[in-house]
């Protein structure tokens, strides 16, 4: 998140007289939830990408890419599942399934060196396994991922496995989710899982594909993670914001994480165009307060393929896969996405060059990137009325008018409930201010001489 900075030496407080009441009034006390967001629907985290992105490229550990990751944290370390594809992009081999380690969630390294999750000759998932996705649940790893016997999307199912370590797996003897053709909306394609956990209750989503071509996020739930009720279509795309004239088909890679009690869901953008049908180009989150049948969207994408140097290019560029974890106040997302062309071995134009009889990528066209948003901790936003008789507020709807009885510069903060910044502002004597929004809110005015916290509501 962006803040708007101001100078020291512009507004100079006497903070050592005032420090334990402006303390005090900025380390605001609420009787809801860190993190609650219970009034505030507008609200949506602003992602900050870490600057050494992709922090994973191409041919980082093996020959071959990265996809797909997932990430949880378990005593203060941070573990990824990856697809990986082995080999040039000309001759592929089957997608397996890698395991990594970080003591920061930006630098990684493999654990264990050879794959968690192969294919297998004469099973359901013998043509690839991809895309995994990974919680602890009733005391054990529960892993979902994408499987076939040939790498066709028709052929795609949802499957399941369990492990005791996270690195030894046991997969069930059959897939948790096929196409149903009773549901038009998921009857021709199920992929891509992503689960959360919910007080004692898993929530699956999933990639839906109709036989028409809509792409949409599905939802199960279980109580033991292998068994699954109530199978619904949760989210569709924000047709205000990505339309059909634009190429937007859908959306896809769901995955979910938990900010207080409330589910955030992150899923890629697609887009078909002149070149490809099928072009994942960006992500989108939504979020829900426990009613899953209701969902909250953000306004604008919080990536897009176009905003990386990686992942932008004018023939085939991808940006998916948002993996989500709330991280104390922070709540970080991993992705991945390349710049890369169809082109065949005499056209090297596409960031890609021939190393024998097959393509590979250059460096830094085709990886797994991080983004976060630092929430502020409104756990103790308190109304301070501490010596408020120098400073005067009045609020009402959206519009405001502070006046402060001496001449000190003046430094205004107003936070919604879930701690977003919505303004700030310096100023001596009075200031006049509109406010565009809706919801609780705290109006925090300081200066060297008097500290003052007032909670409003307002509306638009």
């Amino acid at each position: 998140m962006k803040y708007q900075n101001y100078c020291c030496a512009d507004v100079v407080f006497n903070f050592k007289k005032k420090m334990k009441a402006i303390t005090t009034s900025l380390i605001l006390m609420v009787s809801f939830q860190l993190f609650g967001q219970s009034l505030d629907t507008t609200f949506f985290p602003k992602f900050t990408p870490y600057a050494q992105n992709p922090i994973i490229d191409w041919n980082d550990f093996i020959v071959g890419s990265w996809a797909d990751p997932t990430v949880l944290k378990v005593n203060n370390e941070y573990i990824m599942y990856a697809s990986a594809m082995h080999g040039g992009i000309a001759t592929p081999q089957p997608i397996s399934i890698y395991r990594f380690t970080s003591p920061d969630g930006y630098s990684w390294a493999m654990d264990p060196s050879t794959p968690v999750f192969e294919p297998t000759q004469g099973t359901f998932y013998e043509g690839g396994i991809e895309t995994p996705n990974v919680v602890f649940f009733k005391g054990e790893y529960h892993m979902y991922n994408s499987v076939y016997l040939q790498n066709i999307p028709a052929l795609f199912k949802v499957s399941h496995a369990t492990s005791t370590d996270g690195i030894s797996w046991t997969m069930d003897s059959n897939p948790t989710l096929v196409p149903d053709s009773a549901a038009n909306w998921m009857s021709e394609i199920v992929a891509e899982p992503g689960a959360l956990v919910k007080d004692d209750t898993l929530y699956l989503f999933y990639t839906a594909i109709s036989n028409i071509g809509d792409v949409s996020i599905g939802l199960l739930r279980s109580l033991n993670g292998s068994s699954f009720f109530d199978t619904t279509q949760v989210v569709t795309i924000p047709r205000d914001i990505y339309p059909v004239s634009e190429g937007y088909l859908g959306l896809s890679t769901p995955d979910a994480t938990l900010v207080g009690d409330t589910i955030y869901l992150f899923a890629g953008l697609v887009r078909t165009d002149i070149f490809t049908f099928w072009n994942q180009v960006g992500l989108h989150q939504f979020k829900s307060y426990g009613d899953i049948n209701k969902w909250h969207h953000d306004t604008s994408s919080i990536h897009m393929s176009s905003d990386f140097p990686w992942t932008d290019g004018n023939y085939l560029s991808q940006l998916l896969g948002a993996a989500p974890l709330m991280d104390s106040n922070k709540l970080r997302i991993w992705y991945w996405g390349y710049d890369l062309a169809q082109i065949g071995p005499v056209d090297t134009t596409y960031h890609v060059n021939l190393v024998g009889s097959d393509l590979h990528p250059n460096l830094d066209h085709w990886g797994i990137g991080t983004s976060e948003f630092i929430f502020i901790n409104t756990t103790s936003i308190t109304e301070n009325d501490l010596t408020d008789q120098n400073i005067t507020i009045k609020y009402h709807q959206n519009k405001g008018v502070i006046k402060v009885n001496n001449t000190q510069p003046s430094l205004i903060n107003i936070y919604s409930l879930s701690g977003q910044l919505l303004y700030r502002k310096t100023f001596t004597n009075t200031l006049n201010f509109n406010l565009n929004y809706g919801g609780l809110i705290f109006i925090n005015v300081i200066n060297k001489d008097s500290v003052i916290t007032k909670k409003y509501i307002s509306s638009y």
